[in-house]
């Protein structure tokens, strides 16, 4: 597990982490000549320094290759999860870079945005071109080798080696952090677990007080990663046995709106984004992470085979340039995954994240690891007890 440290100020970080990567683009082309309004409108936003936007601009050096073979194709199919609206104020910049690409942008659910192209490849069809929000899917595209090597692109340097996906074909996008959710009218912050270990010691969110949302591939299974299996089996025993947590079918948005409205005392997951969203509407809702802050970083590929590769390379490269990685976030509140803005300034409630070791699950991993998550998982959340030798354990036990 790696620690987010305090940082020094933003200004310092941007300048250097963008001047070792101008160094490293190599023989590459400028997409614009200047920095787009936009972007420089971001810049001013963010108090990036004016005699460092050449540095900022080095990001935005790509092969010449690229730009012809996307003025050719001159399109771009993107499967998201933003809101459409957000979308298209967030590429704001990147249309400026690159007038000649049209994108045709698609929000769905995960079946539209993950299942569908993965079965149309299959098929022999490509009816999108960069996929956004893989994640759990990952698995099914590294099976069909559905995905393009991503290994050239320059601002690839950008992600920190902490998350590090080598020569792996696809990119981290952003970062969310998971921990408790619990509303402040009903809950002290004294009454909260210090540890994850004594969250089933917790007379304030025992006995149905807790809500448990389903999505373990994107809080636990971290946990399962960075603690081992050992740990994460009896964390999940203890979470069923002893705090006994109200298992819901409600996704992650409707249990921590349920939490600010007091149906519950608190939830377990939910990602800090999430919290801050129905917090700014009124409610009294916050995080809290125990000793140790899970991160699941949204990933994002290109379909092999695609005709506007070169048109998904500029995109991506962009989106995790500085330029498009605060773009990102001034419009839907992403945090970045940018190596030059892991700072108090970009940070959901920095006071709970900051400083405490981070659980990160390799999302290449999740294939031969979330299975045995499930394996573990699933009997507890079918009879809210556990598997039936543990339940006939426990009776023995009692009697």
């Amino acid at each position: 597990m790696d620690v987010i440290k305090g940082a020094a100020p933003v200004p310092r970080i941007l300048i250097g982490a963008a001047a070792t990567l101008a160094l490293a683009a190599g023989a590459v082309a400028h997409a614009a000549a200047e920095t787009p309004a936009s972007g420089l409108k971001l810049a001013k936003e963010f108090k990036f320094p004016a005699e460092a936007m050449a540095k900022w601009e080095g990001e935005h050096k790509v092969p010449a290759a690229w730009i012809a073979g996307a003025r050719k194709s001159g399109q771009l199919r993107i499967s998201g999860t933003n809101r459409p609206r957000d979308f298209q104020r967030l590429i704001a910049p990147f249309s400026e870079r690159y007038p000649f690409i049209k994108i045709d942008y698609t929000r769905g659910s995960r079946n539209t945005r993950v299942i569908k192209p993965i079965v149309a490849y299959r098929e022999g069809r490509i009816i999108t071109d960069v996929v956004d929000g893989l994640n759990t899917g990952l698995a099914l595209f590294q099976k069909a080798d559905a995905l393009t090597n991503l290994s050239d692109l320059p601002n690839r340097a950008n992600i920190p080696a902490k998350f590090a996906i080598g020569d792996k074909p696809w990119i981290l996008a952003r970062l969310r952090y998971y921990c408790m959710a619990y509303n402040t009218d009903l809950v002290k912050k004294s009454e909260l677990p210090k540890t994850w270990e004594d969250l089933k010691n917790s007379k304030a969110l025992r006995n149905r007080k807790t809500a448990l949302w389903s999505g373990v591939g994107a809080w636990l299974l971290p946990l399962w990663g960075a603690k081992g299996p050992e740990w994460t089996t009896q964390f999940i025993h203890d979470i069923y046995g002893k705090l006994k947590a109200e298992r819901r079918k409600e996704g992650m948005t409707a249990l921590t709106s349920l939490t600010g409205a007091g149906e519950f005392k608190a939830t377990l997951a939910v990602a800090a984004y999430m919290v801050t969203r129905v917090a700014k509407k009124g409610a009294p809702l916050s995080f809290h992470c125990p000793d140790t802050v899970m991160v699941n970083p949204s990933v994002m590929g290109l379909i092999k085979g695609s005709p506007n590769t070169d048109a998904g390379k500029l995109f991506l490269n962009w989106l995790i340039s500085l330029e498009g990685q605060l773009s990102q976030y001034r419009h839907n509140g992403a945090r970045p995954i940018h190596k030059g803005l892991q700072t108090k300034q970009f940070i959901p409630f920095p006071k709970e994240v900051l400083g405490k070791p981070l659980a990160f699950h390799d999302p290449g991993m999740q294939a031969a690891d979330l299975p045995k998550l499930m394996k573990v998982w699933a009997p507890y959340w079918k009879s809210g007890s556990g598997p039936k030798g543990e339940r006939r354990k426990r009776k023995r036990k009692r009697n």
